[in-house]
């Protein structure tokens, strides 16, 4: 009985790639919002072009991959100082409940498209 191939696997893997087949174009819009999220050379919050040197990830959002320009990573750190120790210093007139709630939106996008990338079924379908 060892000898006996799964047939299910089999059709399953068929299953799999008559749907991308079926489904080429959305999978190949799926797969460019994820391929220009991680691009090295623009900003993930504005989409700004920038140089190496000047993109970094913040420190406390390793397991996001982001760069970020010099005018987003201050807002970020920031908005990082608000949400730990509340509003303090000089109010800055745009640091609004609105201002949070973008950069807490932008943190849930950025773990979303992290975790779907790092899914099963689309490393599946990308190998």
């Amino acid at each position: 009985m060892e000898k006996v191939l799964s047939i299910t696997a089999r059709l399953e893997d068929k299953r799999r790639k008559q749907q991308v087949e079926a489904y080429r174009d959305k999978f190949e819009a799926v797969q460019r919002v994820l391929q220009c999220s991680a691009c090295p050379f623009k900003c993930t919050m504005c989409g700004r072009h920038i140089k190496g040197a000047e993109s970094s990830s913040p420190p406390s959002t390793a397991s996001i991959e982001s760069n970020l320009c010099e005018g987003c990573r201050s807002e970020f750190e920031a908005f990082q100082k608000i949400s730990k120790e509340g509003p303090s210093g000089p109010d800055i007139f745009w640091h609004n409940d609105e201002w949070i709630e973008l950069w807490t939106s932008w943190l849930d996008y950025q773990r979303s498209i992290s975790k779907f990338r790092n899914s099963f079924d689309f490393k599946q379908l990308t190998d």
